[in-house]
């Protein structure tokens, strides 16, 4: 299914969900800052979905948010960068690779870019606003970016799973010292 594909179909996709992901992550942490900032969070269906601002100085969940400033800025800025700009390559050269895979990767790069034009602009700062759950037990509060990032994360670890169970057994040449037997012509 893989190689059906045109590279021009790819990289139509590929554009797409860049600009999808990209501008819906923008644009609603443009209007998560008017209508959520000073404000309580707005719940919906019996506080399952709760819409509420944050600003994240961290990674997910806040992870690094502790550190300093300048640690901060390497590991979510240049390293985040490097990583998109690999991503980037891996998109560009290796555009044969499974769909599924093409997709995961396309969405993991749209997810990074719009966190890191948050990054940029706000000073090392994320805007997050949405959060999910049931009772006490609650998501961290996260945003469009994070269901693009999270969302390429799980179909790239299923397209693994799914790839490497399909993929045939090969025996090796040393494990197989008898000659092959041929089907005999006369009986």
């Amino acid at each position: 299914m893989s190689s059906t594909v045109s590279k021009a179909t790819r990289y139509t996709l590929l554009l797409a969900c860049l600009l999808f992901c990209v501008g819906c992550d923008q644009y609603t942490k443009k209007i998560a800052v008017e209508k959520l900032k000073f404000e309580p969070p707005i719940t919906y269906f019996n506080n399952t979905f709760r819409m509420e601002y944050a600003e994240n100085t961290g990674a997910f969940l806040s992870v690094g948010s502790h550190l300093s400033k300048p640690i901060r800025f390497f590991m979510l800025v240049v390293a985040n960068a490097a990583f998109l700009i690999i991503v980037t390559g891996m998109l560009v050269f290796r555009w044969q690779m499974p769909l599924v895979q093409f997709i995961a990767l396309s969405l993991l790069l749209a997810g990074g870019i719009g966190n890191l034009i948050d990054r940029v602009f706000l000073n090392g700062i994320v805007i997050d606003f949405l959060n999910i759950g049931f009772g006490p037990l609650r998501t961290g509060i996260f945003n469009v970016a994070d269901m693009a990032i999270t969302g390429g994360a799980l179909l790239m670890l299923l397209s693994w799973f799914f790839t490497n169970e399909q993929k045939p057994q090969v025996q090796s040449v040393e494990s197989s010292s008898a000659e092959p037997v041929t089907p005999s012509t006369a009986e």
